[in-house]
């Protein structure tokens, strides 16, 4: 099951419940079931249902059971509810906090300049004053995957690591060589390049810079960027140049020279938010039918092929990338030297039983 579907189903029912009315298992499934696009149809079973709201408790949300005739109703602890200062709601302090906590790990944010550190930092402790402690575990506890999957900060470590170099690159005006794949590309290799721009853009983070070997402008997606060497020396870079609108044609071109896949998801995943998640993150994308009936196949254009590949992985054995072959052979490559871990865990663990 899609991540994303996880994270966005628990916070709607976090607000339904944090609303002051009681709801019924079966209400809050209706709830849940609401299509914000007409066609893929998605229900959520009762088991489904159950365990997220058992996620919320032990996240720390007090719920109370309120019996109406033979039904039981819930809802979020009216004292609890109260107990958050105002003007926001548990949700909505939850989500400033856990945006907050996303900006000030963003590589260019300005919540990371050294210069405004004890402004960011004095604001989070205002805030940790003011939100109760359950509340504010549950804002850092959401898992960085959840974030990964609506934008580009999967992997924070690594990301944070190669934004870090870069802009220091930049800042200094460093050539630099990147161990990378280009924009629709498979394979990395070393690049040597003068970095002129690192933007967030589109829903990813984009480096701008001049490739030596054509001495030619080229963009490649942070995704796709493994590691950074700040090298000697330093580059003029030319003036008068609009680095944004630049990035902005040197996207396009991208997206037209961009890799068609396929891939076919499971029938446990909510197809329609799915594709419009690839829409929007990704590129064009077209939901393939069978015999005049919707099938489970989708072809997207990619030319982020690597953040491409981490989000696909999160869907586990609920979707299967059917093509291009040379992609499909890369991903199978990921998953093999995954199970090659494992399986060296699972005979260590038998060598270590005496028995």
């Amino acid at each position: 099951m899609a991540l994303r579907d996880q994270f966005i189903r628990r916070w709607r029912l976090l607000r339904a419940l944090e609303s002051g009315e009681s709801w019924s298992y079966e209400e809050l499934l209706a709830l849940l079931s609401e299509e914000p696009v007409e066609g893929d149809g998605q229900t959520w079973s009762l088991r489904t249902l159950q365990r997220d709201i058992s996620h919320l408790s032990k996240a720390g949300f007090p719920l109370e059971k309120v019996r109406t005739g033979r039904r039981m109703r819930y809802r979020l602890l009216r004292e609890y509810v109260d107990s958050v200062p105002e003007p926001f709601s548990p949700s909505q302090w939850a989500s400033l906090y856990y945006a907050l906590c996303m900006m000030r790990d963003m590589p260019s944010s300005p919540l990371r300049e050294q210069s405004l550190g004890d402004s960011v930092s004095g604001v989070f402790s205002r805030l940790r004053s003011y939100i109760p402690a359950a509340l504010r575990a549950y804002a850092e506890g959401v898992e960085p995957r959840y974030a990964g999957v609506v934008g580009t900060l999967r992997e924070h470590g690594r990301q944070r690591r190669v934004g870090g170099a870069l802009f220091e690159a930049i800042e200094k005006g460093k050539p630099a060589r990147i161990l990378a794949a280009r924009a629709g590309e498979i394979r990395k290799r070393w690049w040597k390049i003068d970095p002129y721009l690192l933007h967030f853009e589109g829903g990813n983070y984009h480096l701008l810079a001049r490739e030596s070997e054509k001495n030619a402008l080229d963009v490649w997606h942070l995704e796709g960027i493994e590691s950074v060497r700040i090298m000697a020396g330093a580059f003029q870079m030319p003036l008068e140049l609009d680095l944004k609108a630049l990035l902005a044609e040197c996207l396009r071109e991208a997206v037209n020279n961009g890799l068609n896949v396929r891939v076919r998801f499971g029938k446990d995943v909510a197809l329609h938010a799915v594709v419009a998640f690839m829409k929007e993150a990704f590129g064009e994308v077209e939901h393939l039918k069978r015999s005049g009936k919707s099938s489970r196949d989708v072809t997207v254009r990619v030319s982020d092929v690597w953040g491409f590949r981490r989000w696909l992985m999160s869907f586990g054995q609920e979707a299967e990338l059917m093509a291009p072959a040379e992609l499909r052979d890369a991903f199978a490559q990921d998953l093999e030297a995954a199970l090659k871990k494992y399986r060296k865990g699972r005979r260590g663990s038998k060598a270590a039983d005496p028995a």
